[in-house]
């Protein structure tokens, strides 16, 4: 197998400071997409690398679907190929306190996660090149992505033991109920951590 070189197009999107006196916000790198590959696209580009038919490509998908769903509902975590592990996380219905105080009804399924090998991480770290200024990130500064908010609360928390709902909303910009929405769904996602009780949880980055 060889692998082509190519370059992926960065630019730069500013940290707001924890400090209201700092007005000169930190700026982090965040890469400039180019697109989404359908699988399509990819089921054809395998075909002709390979020599494989579309068909058998397209068969093979699906068993490692199937057999990856029913694996992952059976409990286990599940390696694919080279490219990472996939596993599951589990939700309770209410908040729970005391352990005997739930039933199996009340656990359900929550959010499938993959997880990246290292090797394949290794390989997909190519050469980066600064986005021209036709390219670059269209942003309005006081309007801010899902992602380019996540990426705000986890480079927070690089510097930072935890963050409050309070302290979340003024770095994005967010009213309480959104920010709550963005804190809930990536304690659920397990993207970010979560200590203590109402009205004293703070949220933390993960270890």
């Amino acid at each position: 197998m060889y692998h082509i070189i190519m370059d992926a197009l960065y630019d730069f999107l500013p940290v707001p400071s924890a400090n209201v006196e700092d007005t000169t916000p930190r700026l982090y790198p965040k890469i400039v997409s180019k697109g989404t590959i359908t699988f399509e696209k990819l089921t054809e580009q395998i075909a002709n690398h390979s020599g494989l038919t579309k068909g058998t490509i397209l068969a093979v998908m699906d068993e490692i679907e199937y057999w990856t769903a029913q694996y992952l509902s059976d409990g286990y975590r599940v390696q694919i190929g080279n490219i990472g592990t996939a596993s599951v996380s589990l939700k309770a219905n209410t908040e729970v306190y005391d352990p005997s105080d739930v039933h199996a009804q009340s656990i359900r399924f929550a959010k499938v996660r993959l997880t990246a090998s290292k090797k394949f991480t290794k390989q997909c770290q190519g050469n980066v090149l600064r986005a021209p200024s036709g390219k670059k990130i269209l942003r309005n500064p006081k309007v801010h992505s899902e992602e380019e908010r996540l990426q705000l609360l986890q480079s927070y928390l690089e510097s930072h033991a935890y963050i409050t709902l309070k302290a979340y909303g003024e770095l994005a910009g967010l009213p309480k109920t959104t920010a709550w929405r963005d804190l809930n769904k990536w304690t659920e996602a397990h993207l970010i951590g979560i200590e203590g009780r109402a009205p004293h949880r703070v949220y933390v980055k993960l270890p």
